[in-house]
């Protein structure tokens, strides 16, 4: 009997810490977590890398090849085991934007800032020509398409095309958020920064609550001051 009451004892107490040791565990762990991201990130030398030094990387690119070559390279370094590439039939040629440049001359001279559809041919030289501004049809179906082409192409024959609708740049005059201090983001995102307060929730007004008379003033502590009048019921 001894024995059973001590295996009975012994398993709630066991009970007891495992609550208690999984609290301790997920806490250690999160910091570490925080601590690898904070001090061993290397997510902006990866986007840097794919971004800055690569640029885009259209499927079946130079740059696109390049980029999973280097990849590769990367996860190797990591530790990854059997990183490599494996080759499909995408069904297109490579192809590569080396150059575009384009002025618009008339009704006025202005330099335009734009990019070509992927797999444009290029041109035999500069070509000038009108231009026309295509707008295609949204989530159209195959037949609605050929239909839409259809239609179009006596148009844009012998014409630089303008795919899609034009933008609008606002003006925006006001200034950029500022950044956040060093501290501030230590605080916030550090290993041993704390979770954000839950806000108090507003109470909901009784709509029963008697009308106060005469004036009123907020309290002291809740920033603003503002005086304001309440005519008396009859």
């Amino acid at each position: 009997m001894l024995n059973r009451r001590a295996v009975a004892l012994g398993l709630i107490v066991l009970l007891l810490c495992l609550p208690l040791f999984a609290q301790t565990s997920d806490k250690d762990l999160l910091a570490r977590i925080r601590q690898e991201e904070a001090n061993n990130s290397q997510l902006m030398k990866t986007e840097h890398m794919l971004t800055d030094v690569y640029g885009p990387r259209l499927t079946g690119s130079p740059n696109h090849r390049n980029a999973a070559e280097w990849a590769i390279k990367q996860m190797t370094a990591w530790g990854l085991q059997n990183a490599h590439l494996e080759p499909w039939d995408f069904g297109h040629v490579g192809w590569l934007n080396e150059r575009l440049t384009a002025h618009m001359i008339a009704p006025i001279k202005d330099v335009l800032t734009c990019e070509v559809l992927a797999w444009t041919p290029s041109t035999r030289g500069p070509v000038r020509a009108r231009a026309y501004q295509m707008i295609l049809p949204e989530r159209p179906s195959q037949d609605q398409l050929t239909a839409f082409f259809e239609k179009e192409k006596t148009k844009v024959r012998g014409r630089i095309v303008l795919a899609g609708k034009h933008t609008i740049v606002p003006v925006n005059l006001n200034p950029p958020p500022k950044r956040i201090t060093d501290e501030q983001a230590q605080q916030r995102f550090g290993p041993n920064a704390r979770p954000f307060p839950t806000p108090t929730p507003t109470p909901t007004p009784n709509p029963n609550a008697p009308k106060p008379c005469g004036p009123t003033m907020p309290a002291a502590n809740s920033g603003r001051y503002a005086l304001s009048t309440t005519a008396p019921s009859t």
